[in-house]
């Protein structure tokens, strides 16, 4: 398979490109920085040579992603799968003050940006060559953190972004299955656990090599959930 990992310099993105190398597939490691490189993609592309294709990408910037599109396109052909995993958390669970008056509206508009607005454009410009597989896969990294509670305000800006991101996952879901008449299309809104990563080191339970592996099965049809609205943790298993 051909597949491309958004936010692939740490944590999960990392976990996922190295895990597709060793199965033999070809990723594209897309990053927001790519000068100096990170150690940890240098040794991936000294081992694995022309089966990684590092792409720099900030996935907020609409002309970086076309062009990063164009250039894919040009190495690749088509891609069999996309994860958007890159992603910002700027909070804490232990942010104190008041949630409304206190908040950091451009800490909370970046947050939005790069966690919702990027996978839309990060999709925009892909999607033709996801339109070119057989059975092509889409998975949109979001979190338990998108569904709607009754209790709990920590982590405002990143559930907010969450949510966002899982109702467009929603709608693309939708447009394809019923607009395009696109079944074949798999699209899943999923929530990768509470890793030990610098993101999420404050909750952790598992690492990211295990949410990988999950994912990976996800990505091979080893399990494939059906379900009408396609939101599930790394294991493959619905979410509330």
């Amino acid at each position: 398979m051909i597949g491309l990992v958004t936010g692939a310099a740490q944590g999960l993105g990392l976990a996922l490109v190295t895990l597709g190398l060793e199965k033999g597939d070809t990723l594209i490691a897309a990053c927001r920085k790519v000068n100096p490189l990170p150690e940890t993609l240098l040794v991936l592309k000294e081992r694995y040579q022309e089966r990684l294709i590092i792409q720099q990408m900030d996935v907020t910037h609409e002309a970086q992603v076309s062009q990063a599109a164009s250039e894919v396109q040009t190495a690749t052909g088509h891609l069999d799968f996309l994860v958007n995993n890159a992603g910002v958390l700027f909070e804490s669970k232990y942010d104190d003050g008041d949630a409304i008056t206190g908040l950091d509206i451009e800490k909370y508009r970046k947050t939005i940006d790069v966690n919702a607005v990027g996978p839309a454009i990060v999709l925009k410009y892909f999607m033709p060559l996801l339109y070119q597989a057989k059975e092509p896969c889409i998975i949109n990294i979001t979190s338990e953190a998108g569904n709607l509670d009754t209790e709990g305000w920590n982590y405002l800006s990143y559930g907010v972004s969450k949510y966002a991101a899982n109702m467009y996952t929603q709608k693309i879901r939708n447009y394809l299955a019923h607009e395009k008449k696109e079944e074949h299309i798999r699209i899943f809104m999923l929530h990768p656990g509470r890793m030990n990563t610098v993101m999420g080191k404050e909750n952790a339970q598992i690492e990211a090599e295990e949410s990988a592996e999950g994912i990976y099965r996800i990505l091979e049809r080893k399990v494939d959930p059906k379900l009408e609205i396609p939101f599930i943790n790394y294991k493959g298993e619905p979410m509330s």
